[in-house]
């Protein structure tokens, strides 16, 4: 059975969980899919439905303008988040 994806919230999702570690944010779940909600919310969703688009989709990885995005992005979002945390500072 064919599944609609959006191949941004995969490579969102991907550099998110690459980067996030090393951020200077708090470590737990709710920052780390606010941030990415927030990067998917700025950025162009780009869905597939077949293997063929999903490696068309994955030829955006090669675009140093999508990594600028995607750095600029969870930058964005990553200030946002720390401004205003969603949870009770520990």
């Amino acid at each position: 059975m064919k599944q609609l994806r959006n191949y941004t919230e995969d490579a969102v999702r991907v550099y998110v969980n690459k980067w996030f570690p090393e951020s200077d944010i708090c470590q737990c779940d709710n920052c780390r899919l606010d941030i990415m909600a927030i990067m998917l919310n700025n950025m162009k969703s780009f869905y597939v439905v077949t293997d063929k688009g999903a490696l068309f989709a994955q030829m955006s990885d090669f675009d140093p303008q999508y990594k600028v995005d995607l750095m600029t992005n969870m930058s964005l979002a990553v200030d946002v988040v720390k401004k205003h945390p969603r949870h009770e500072s520990i």
